[in-house]
């Protein structure tokens, strides 16, 4: 899959409603994090890339609990 066809991807799915919920979807950076190859010199790119779309998620769900 191309980007342009990983974005596309995800829309439909959010639009769908196959979003998962955030605290689920936090859940799965750790397995994620575990199939990274820690020889890859992209690893460390990688691993930051991951950990701040975890944070990223949580602080859309922590804004989303304080609107409540």
């Amino acid at each position: 899959m191309n980007r342009t066809d990983v974005m596309l991807a995800v829309v439909e799915m959010a639009r769908a409603g196959g979003a998962l919920p955030g605290t689920e979807a936090i859940s799965h950076i750790p397995a994620l994090i575990d199939r990274l190859d820690k020889a890859s010199e992209s690893y460390q790119p990688d691993l930051e890339l991951l950990l701040n779309i975890g944070a990223t998620i949580l602080t859309l769900e922590l804004e989303a609990a304080r609107r409540t």
